[in-house]
């Protein structure tokens, strides 16, 4: 899900230099020959997006807490990377997190990260190193879809080096399917829209997402009145965008973005222009507490989805074990209630606890390319439903996603579940 758009000169250095860095670290093999293995997670957890980041990381944490002794003398710790900036997630932040993990010798898995824009920049990093990552929320189709690469400024040969198997996993849904469902959800019922105004936030998850919501709206009879854009870096312009908007009087206003780069302020913006029919979005937005505190009362009427079931429909004995379990040990901690996001990062920690505890059971060396092995042909029944991967890392099984809508209480309310 998620992403992030900056200029990317120190960006394409960073991705340029991996060769040479990843020459001093593990490479492709990876093993350090310690038995002290540590996961990593590479996560938004500090700023305005640690009210989805942190709890997230808990999911993985929890996963990790469970299973510190994994056998045959070998142990399990955590470690974890935020590429939080000032202004939200920050590539060149998340390339330098990237490099420091494929360097460090212990580390033979990750979780995240949580955005496509930081993905964008850390595949090449972790693909070239040979370093598994598996996101629970990456939903840029172009990250792992080279016909999709393209439209979203990706270049697809960059993050998969040409002789390199792909370290690259994920088992959220991808835009392709999130954004069809999101115009499934302006054109349905409550909403009936018939035309929209399309705005992103600059950014390759924004942008991807805007792009799959105009194709599926349009090839279903709507009609798009207008586009715009807006960033944190261009908050100024969210009166003029919303003054544009409230003139056209679309039925719905589609976003793709996410909180911080100014969803909620144009929201605000538009209810003050007398604009107050419905805003769609997609899991940049959906179930943030943050859009309701930058939206205010301004929020009713927001609608979102996310590419993972609600916390509410987790009831098998398994995800009850592991809801008790979360709020017994991570509850309490800052930003740590239950989020959609945090069931799918305890099943991505899951599959690479299973990958390496696989490879113990059989003597064989722990290593980050074995582990990739693993991986790549596992079939794990998660809390989030049965997962294994495809050829190009995303999950063949089960793509589901839950949509939420604001009600006049200003609260984040889970609708209805749909298989995209």
């Amino acid at each position: 899900m998620r992403a992030q758009h900056f200029p990317r000169l120190l960006v394409l250095l960073g991705v340029a230099a991996v060769a040479a860095a990843t020459l001093v670290g593990c490479g492709s093999g990876g093993s350090s020959g310690s038995k002290n293995i540590i996961i990593a997670t590479l996560l938004p957890t500090s700023g305005v997006d640690a009210s989805v980041g942190l709890p997230t990381q808990y999911g993985a944490d929890l996963a990790i807490s469970q299973n510190k002794d994994l056998g045959n003398g070998y142990t399990l710790s955590v470690l974890h990377e935020n590429y939080e900036g000032a202004n939200g997630p920050d590539q060149t932040i998340g390339a330098a997190d990237a490099h420091a993990l494929v360097s460090n010798p212990n580390v033979m898995a990750v979780v995240g990260p949580f955005n496509s824009g930081i993905a964008e920049v850390t595949i090449p990093i972790t693909n070239s190193a040979g370093l598994v990552m598996i996101s629970p929320s990456n939903t840029n189709p172009g990250l792992t879809k080279q016909q999709y690469a393209a439209a979203n400024g990706i270049n697809f040969s960059l993050l998969h080096p040409a002789g390199k198997p792909d370290y690259y996993f994920r088992t959220c849904g991808t835009d392709d399917v999130q954004g069809k469902v999101d115009a499934d959800v302006a054109l349905g019922a409550p909403i009936n829209a018939k035309s929209a105004f399309v705005i992103d936030d600059e950014s390759v998850y924004g942008k991807g997402l805007a792009t799959q919501f105009t194709a599926e709206f349009t090839a279903k009879g709507g009609r798009i009145v207008g586009t715009g854009e807006i960033s944190a870096s261009q908050i100024n312009v969210a009166p003029q965008l919303a003054t544009t908007i409230a003139g056209k009087n679309p039925d719905v206003v589609f976003y793709g973005g996410i909180t911080s780069q100014g969803g909620g302020i144009i929201k605000k913006d538009l209810v003050q222009q007398g604009y107050k029919k419905p805003m769609v979005g997609g899991d940049g937005i959906a179930g943030d507490a943050n859009w309701l505190t930058t939206a205010g009362s301004a929020a009713t009427n927001t609608y979102g989805t996310v590419a993972a079931p609600d916390t509410s429909t987790l009831t098998s004995g398994p995800a009850a074990a592991f809801k008790s379990a979360y709020n017994s040990q991570e509850a309490s901690k800052p930003d740590g209630t239950l989020y959609a996001y945090s069931a799918p990062a305890y099943d991505d920690a899951m599959i690479e606890i299973t990958a390496i505890k696989n490879l113990i059971k059989a003597g064989k060396a722990v290593t980050r390319s074995a582990i990739r092995d693993q991986v790549a042909s596992i079939n794990y029944q998660g809390l989030t439903g049965d997962i294994y991967f495809d050829a190009n890392g995303d999950n063949a099984g089960a793509k589901v996603f839950s949509v939420y809508y604001v009600n006049n209480q200003d609260k984040w309310v889970f609708a209805t579940q749909v298989n995209g």
